[in-house]
């Protein structure tokens, strides 16, 4: 290709010889910084949101240490504050993922006109398959983090 637009420009004749070599390095350059920024970002905001809920939950534990005991005492099984731990811990984790999940389904008709208007790309399917993907990857690391969070706060507690 650089050489029929080296001859045209020696002709002085106006135009520009692009193959699918060249598309294909443009087309990759730009995309692959999208996807690297979507996948930094959507690490960088993962890790906040599951450290901010960690957090918030552990020091709930110190606060709620005196009343698990209290409530032991009046006759609370331990079985029944593992339940209820579990219960409050695992409502404060998923409460935002199904809100997410409510409000990716609300806005999808929006969403697909943009990505089809933006990025030219009209399978719905891949669309569907990625939002998918992706809110198993964030109930996957929710779940990480829920176990942990659970078992720190029941120890907190006990």
């Amino acid at each position: 290709m650089s050489a029929i637009n080296a001859s045209l420009d020696e002709l002085g004749l106006p135009g520009h010889a692009s193959g699918r070599e060249g598309a294909r390095e443009t087309y990759l350059t730009m995309y692959g910084v999208l996807f690297f920024l979507g996948l930094y970002l959507g690490a960088l905001f993962i890790l906040g949101t599951v450290l901010i809920i960690y957090y918030k939950q552990i020091t709930e534990g110190f606060d709620d240490k005196e009343r698990f005991a209290i409530m032991t005492k009046v006759g609370l099984s331990l079985d029944e504050i593992k339940r209820t731990i579990r219960f409050q811990v695992l409502s404060v984790f998923y409460l935002p993922l199904v809100m997410a999940v409510c409000h990716i389904a609300a806005a999808f008709p929006v969403i697909r006109k943009l990505i089809s208007g933006i990025f030219g790309m009209t399978d719905v399917s891949l669309y569907v398959t990625c939002t998918a993907l992706t809110i198993l990857v964030f109930a996957v690391c929710y779940a990480l983090i829920y176990a942990l969070t659970a078992r720190t706060y029941y120890r907190i507690v006990r």
